[in-house]
């Protein structure tokens, strides 16, 4: 199991660092959606949650939903999204506020991992769920 998820950490840091310039400017690559397009899933961090619910092919829409956190609670912006294996996908945005997210969403297993990028680098373990 660990080298499975070994795998699936180098895999996401690969994507992470593909995209970063990606998002930064506009992309003249093409952004492959899954079928993902009008859902909803719930990025449960514990003491808070947001709502992630993909508008169109190019945009998202996000909302906190529980707890509190600094800076917007709410946002539109155009994503990347990959299929990295069945249930697996990769989903990343840059924000106004200057963060960027890059996600690794188990639909599988429920278990989502988020890399985040402003002043630094963090990680966030969470819980993915589809809404709707």
């Amino acid at each position: 199991m660990k080298g499975i998820m070994r795998r699936v950490a180098v895999m996401a840091m690969l994507l992470l660092l593909l995209t970063t310039n990606l998002i930064a400017e506009e992309s003249k690559g093409e952004n492959i959606t899954p079928d993902i397009v009008g859902k909803t899933y719930l990025f449960d961090y514990g003491e808070y949650a947001y709502d992630i619910t993909i508008t169109s092919d190019k945009s998202l829409h996000w909302k906190l939903v529980k707890g509190s956190f600094e800076g917007p609670s709410t946002g539109d912006n155009p994503y990347l999204s990959s299929k990295i294996a069945d249930g697996v996908l990769f989903i990343s945005w840059k924000e106004e506020s200057g963060y960027q997210f890059y996600n690794v969403m188990d639909l599988n297993t429920g278990k989502l991992t988020t890399h985040a990028n402003a002043d630094g680098m963090s990680v966030n373990m969470g819980k993915v769920s589809l809404k709707k």
